[in-house]
């Protein structure tokens, strides 16, 4: 209740300047209602670990931003920018945290996770004076840890469980009981009462009241905050470019939410587990590839399932581990040869169907020699069959260089020796994973490409 009276007090006068709230819900679900106002940015859920990653880098970056604009107007905070500059556009931000103590568990440790905290603690040290602000509550007053605590500059405490509490939290202990009436607090040693839209607590009429005041904002001229979007669950290959700095397109990366190119040289790893996007990943960069080159000759080896093998017309073709041994042999001096023009790219599916085969040494003198050449190589297989460091498999991976759909966070050690972050599989719709290249990791939205 407290947080929503917060949010929306704040954008209450926007004649006064602009305000951007980004709500962050690690309890229960109380804040979606406030979505329809314009000051509020975003609502996000403790389990969305993309925008809330989102979240941050941007605030990271206003903050970045502010603190040199400010100096250079040898403005102190937010207000003297205002005054000086007469801009009264640039927004304060209000980032309101429901539930903090489950957000520091979810976030303050752990690859991936600890740098977005560290922002956080940015934000709480510096944020202040640049008009970056952070509102959370707690639900018992030791969730809140003492590098946090002691850059409060004010508290609301409402009725606690622990007598002791109020004394920890310096305020009387003899003020709030069972009795008062929910929304009763303290704050600057006076008793209060938080006021709520409309006088009343049914959640239901304040949203209904919520939505009839959103409307007079926007009549108002009120502006809408910026909002902090995510990666589309489902993407048309006809919305990405031909090529991205001077590659071509495997997607869209999370990082920019535009386009993300991948270098097409060397060999490169799809693995994912079944219904990933695995298949329509290959015909995806496949398209790329074409667009990007349309001279460049593709062909393709696949095993008794291959689902490409009749999807387009190839330069050539080697069925099963028998033809596949020959087809290497055949290609190797090609690949090797630098003075062939034109490129050449791979693709095999099942990659690890060939391994212990009698194609396997054949085909990994081919990869080595793609590894030493500007052609390219794209292999896809399950993530459990490409764990081997070994052998062919080792040879495939020894790039480091492919793409994780749907992974888990151990898959990155496994198949490029990088880590990837705290993640579930089930939060990873097909065609979305981690493309590892040159060591660094990004995550990506592939489009799927229907046969």
């Amino acid at each position: 209740m407290a947080l929503r009276s917060i949010a929306m007090a704040a954008g209450a006068n926007p004649g006064a300047g602009a305000v951007a709230v980004y709500a962050l819900e690690f309890g229960a679900s109380s804040l979606r209602s406030l979505e329809a106002l314009p000051h509020i940015g975003a609502v996000i859920g403790g389990d969305d670990t993309e925008r809330i990653q989102r979240l941050f880098r941007t605030l990271a970056e206003h903050l970045d931003d502010r603190s040199d604009r400010y100096a250079a107007v040898n403005a102190a905070s937010l207000s003297e920018y205002r005054q000086v500059t007469g801009n009264l556009d640039e927004p304060r931000i209000i980032v309101l945290i429901d539930g903090f103590g489950q957000f520091r568990s979810d976030w303050e440790l752990g690859h991936g996770r600890g740098e977005f905290y560290q922002i956080f603690m940015r934000i709480v040290g510096e944020g202040r004076p640049l008009g970056v602000h952070v509102v959370a509550t707690a639900d018992r007053f030791g969730a809140v840890p003492t590098a946090i605590s002691a850059n409060i500059t004010q508290r609301v405490v409402l009725r606690m469980a622990d007598e002791q509490a109020y004394n920890v939290l310096g305020v009387a202990r003899d003020v709030l009981s069972e009795r008062s009436a929910p929304g009763r607090a303290i704050i600057k040693g006076n008793e209060a009462q938080i006021a709520v839209l409309g006088g009343t607590a049914n959640v239901a009429e304040q949203t209904a009241l919520a939505t009839s005041w959103a409307e007079e904002l926007r009549a108002s001229g009120a502006p809408q905050a910026a909002s902090i979007r995510s990666l589309p669950q489902v993407l048309d290959e006809a919305e990405l470019p031909d090529a991205f700095n001077g590659q071509p397109v495997i997607g869209l990366s999370d990082a920019t939410l535009g386009p993300c190119g991948f270098e097409p040289v060397g060999t490169f790893v799809v693995a994912g587990p079944p219904q990933s996007g695995k298949t329509t990943a290959l015909r995806s960069m496949v398209n790329s590839l074409h667009r990007a080159n349309p001279a460049t000759q593709f062909f393709h080896i696949g095993g008794r399932r291959a689902e490409l093998r009749g999807w387009r017309t190839w330069s050539g073709i080697a069925n099963g581990p028998t033809e596949a041994r020959q087809f290497a042999k055949d290609m190797l001096d090609l690949v090797a040869d630098d003075s062939m023009p034109g490129k050449m790219v791979f693709v095999i599916e099942n990659f690890a169907e060939f391994a212990g085969s009698d194609a396997e040494r054949p085909l990994k003198e081919l990869l080595k020699a793609i590894n030493r050449s500007d052609h390219f190589l794209i292999a896809d297989g399950d993530i459990n069959s490409l764990s081997s460091s070994f052998g062919l498999l080792g040879e495939l991976k020894a790039s480091r260089h492919g793409l994780a759909l749907k992974p888990d966070a151990y898959d990155g050690d496994s198949l490029f020796k990088v880590p990837f972050p705290r993640v579930k599989r089930h939060e990873f719709p097909p065609g979305r994973g981690f493309m590892v290249q040159n060591g660094q990791r990004a995550l990506v939205h592939l489009p799927l490409v229907e046969q």
